[in-house]
């Protein structure tokens, strides 16, 4: 029973529930002063080029085959230099008894609003990330590493909000990429802080970015085989954030009867998706933060599936600024299986769009 109730279609709608009391929160908060959210003109956007995609259109989602580009009307800076900001482990950062949203790792509730903290201990200098989520693999790829790799050098540790921190992922690229992650355990008062600023609205990524994040990860993946075909089914995967349920079994073996390759991300290793660059000339994936190892790939299509209940465009704007130009959505939540399954090799027999 418990499962049940944790499939996106009511989990989305209480995500939503926390959002609205979260606003109510940090309104009554900033008429204190206690609070400093974004100013009108930073959040402000610009609309850009029309990224297109093929298969179905999901609901809330403009109703029209593609999504456009956004992106912030006010140039950011990649560091901002504050001094004595006190940073807390669920993510807050606190300037002379104020919490700011530009220096905060998400958008505060009631429990990181009741500050401002009491600073337990003090570095001299270190980085801290201005992000909105802490949650998932997908938000450490997007709002962490990402804007750390448009720095000129990381010269001090990176002090992470204490739930990001403890993710394995985190752990092992900290290792790998030879950075220093420290978490944050309890308020701490950075003398001379470095606030990593968000340059891009999160989900839009362009080929400027996934170029450097490239670059800091070391990501020189090679030519996949001509008609290859890798599958990252969430099949056994228990979502950070919202569960989805797709006809992975079905899935699988179709893939498999096609030839193709079939990763369970719940298993997959990092080493898993570095050997699978050469069977990745099509990517058929689940939605979720696996997607984003398409960074480690060179693939021509992809596939996602979706949830009429919980979809994001950050998949489908990733795919294009990795220069891939055949992009189709398939919600799995509308008919039968096999009639998912039919419209999954519709998509497969067609001859790929040159990127």
């Amino acid at each position: 029973m418990f499962s049940f109730f944790r499939h996106a279609k009511f989990r989305a709608p209480l995500a939503r529930l926390r959002n609205v009391f979260g606003v109510c929160w940090r309104t009554s908060f900033a008429m204190l002063g206690r609070y400093r959210p974004m100013r009108a003109d930073e959040m402000a956007y610009s609309v850009h080029d029309a990224v297109p995609f093929k298969g179905d259109i999901p609901q809330r989602s403009g109703g029209v085959h593609s999504q456009q580009r956004l992106s912030f009307r006010e140039q950011r800076p990649a560091l901002e230099a504050v001094e004595n900001l006190i940073v807390t482990p669920l993510g807050g950062g606190w300037k002379d008894g104020t919490l700011y949203e530009r220096y905060s790792s998400c958008r505060p509730g009631l429990r990181m609003l009741a500050g401002p903290p009491k600073p337990i201990t003090e570095v001299d200098s270190g980085y801290f990330i201005q992000s909105e989520h802490t949650d998932t693999f997908g938000d450490w790829m997007s709002e962490y590493l990402s804007p750390l790799s448009l720095l000129d050098k990381i010269d001090g540790p990176v002090y992470l909000p204490r739930a990001m921190a403890d993710k394995p992922y985190v752990k092992r690229d900290a290792e790998r990429l030879n950075i220093n992650f420290v978490g944050v355990e309890g308020p701490l008062l950075i003398r001379n802080a470095q606030v990593v600023r968000q340059r891009r609205c999160i989900r839009y990524w362009r080929h400027d970015d996934v170029t450097a994040l490239r670059k800091l990860i070391a990501a020189n993946p090679e030519a996949p085989a001509p008609g290859s075909l890798v599958y990252l089914s969430r099949h056994g995967e228990a979502s950070e954030v919202a569960n989805r349920t797709h006809p992975n079994l079905l899935i699988e073996a179709l893939v498999r009867r096609r030839g193709g390759v079939v990763l369970r991300t719940s298993q997959a290793s990092y080493e898993d998706y570095l050997n699978a660059a050469s069977e990745a000339e099509t990517v058929l994936f689940d939605h979720g933060s696996a997607g984003y190892n398409m960074v480690y790939w060179r693939s021509r299509r992809v596939i996602e599936l979706v949830s009429d209940a919980w979809w994001m465009n950050s998949f489908l704007f990733f795919a294009d600024a990795l220069g891939i130009r055949d992009y189709s959505l398939i919600c799995s939540d509308r008919g039968s299986p096999d009639d998912v399954a039919s419209r999954i090799e519709r998509a497969l027999d067609a001859p790929i769009t040159p990127s």
